[in-house]
């Protein structure tokens, strides 16, 4: 089983270890909140423990250049069963380039919304 500990004290940045007992190793894993990101995570309810738990657990999608982190009902470890509700449904949004949180929030059915999103990012329609 392992292990996860929240180890920064700074509400903008998070920083959290993993310890895999059964090898006695362990990972630290850097992020940090944009304003925009942590301006909606205040408003939404959605902690740092929340956000961990997403990035550690959730399925990872590749588009538009970003990282989007979807926690679904399945991919909740069983010791947060408890907290299966206030969990469930998150979605974490990455910049793909650095570990920078763009922003935060939950969906009623996030995997149908993501997988329909474009690969490429663009702001205005390109007519050829």
């Amino acid at each position: 089983m392992n292990k996860t500990f929240n180890t920064s004290l700074d509400p903008f940045y998070i920083q959290y270890r993993v310890i895999d007992e059964s090898s006695n190793n362990s990972l630290e894993f850097f992020f940090s909140h944009t304003t925009h990101s942590f301006k909606r995570s205040s408003q939404r309810g959605i902690d740092s423990e929340k956000i961990i738990v997403a990035i550690e657990f959730g399925e990872v999608f590749y588009k538009q250049g970003l990282q989007w982190h979807v926690l679904g009902a399945k991919g909740i470890p069983p010791y947060l069963e408890h907290k299966k509700n206030q969990l469930m449904n998150t979605v974490v949004i990455v910049s793909g380039n650095s570990n920078q949180i763009i922003t935060c929030y939950r969906s009623k059915n996030p995997f149908k919304n993501i997988k329909t999103k474009s690969k490429i990012l663009q702001k205005y329609p390109i007519y050829e």
